[in-house]
């Protein structure tokens, strides 16, 4: 699947990433609500293909995230805290390095469900 290139925002982007976080939230929110609808069966591998492309790209995301907070805690770093901050920011760097594996992970892992259940639905 390829990614939805959307236009840039001229909004900050601390506000414009925040309510994109909120938007994912709500669109989680919605698909759970609706997945418990009979109804909606047919559309379980085309939906699980969706999460699947937006695992990826939360995982890329991800990467992004970490180089950005990696920047600003070098930016932040005084030479009295150095060490701390460094800590801190290691720290940091593991939590994206196995978040982003979980991601993959759960990539992967839609990408099985998603040939399962076209399979068994007969898609």
């Amino acid at each position: 699947m390829h990614s939805v290139v959307t236009s840039p925002s001229t909004r900050p982007p601390d506000n414009e990433l925040y309510d994109r976080g909120c938007d994912l939230v709500e669109a989680a929110t919605s698909i759970r609500q609706l997945a418990a609808d009979p109804r909606a069966a047919r559309a379980l591998p085309a939906v699980l293909g969706c999460l699947e492309a937006a695992l990826h790209e939360l995982r890329d995301a991800c990467a992004a995230m970490e180089h950005t907070a990696d920047r600003a805690s070098r930016e932040r770093e005084r030479p009295k805290s150095s060490d701390r901050l460094r800590a801190a920011a290691d720290r940091t760097r593991r939590g994206f390095t196995n978040l982003e594996r979980a991601l993959n992970d759960a990539e992967d892992a839609a990408t099985a469900t998603r040939s399962l259940a076209a399979r068994s639905l007969g898609a």
